[in-house]
């Protein structure tokens, strides 16, 4: 029983601490960033959304959000627009703006 709760909780855990969900379009209303494999990935909530990798493109549905790298450079996606982003550097977070 122990193992079992153990798991749930880890389980639990991490599904809190997810940033993003993967979905295969960017969502009404959502912050989303495609990653070199065409991938969509959703932003969860406002503000910072801390998800690692290598993304070429990104969507705002809604609000304006920032693609921070991790050589601390950035791309801003504005409201209702969608650009290309350095597919070649590894982003770190997404900080939407709500």
């Amino acid at each position: 029983m122990a193992l079992v709760l153990g798991a749930g909780a880890l389980i639990g855990g991490s599904g809190t601490a997810s940033a993003a969900y993967l979905s295969y379009k960017c969502d009404d209303g959502r912050a989303c960033v495609y990653d070199t494999l065409g991938q969509v990935w959703n932003m969860e909530h406002c503000g910072n959304n801390p998800i690692y990798g290598r993304f070429n493109y990104a969507m705002a549905h809604g609000n304006t959000f920032r693609v921070w790298y991790v050589n601390r450079t950035w791309d801003l996606v504005p409201a209702w627009s969608q650009r290309t982003l350095d597919g070649g550097n590894r982003v770190e977070r997404v900080e939407v703006y709500c």
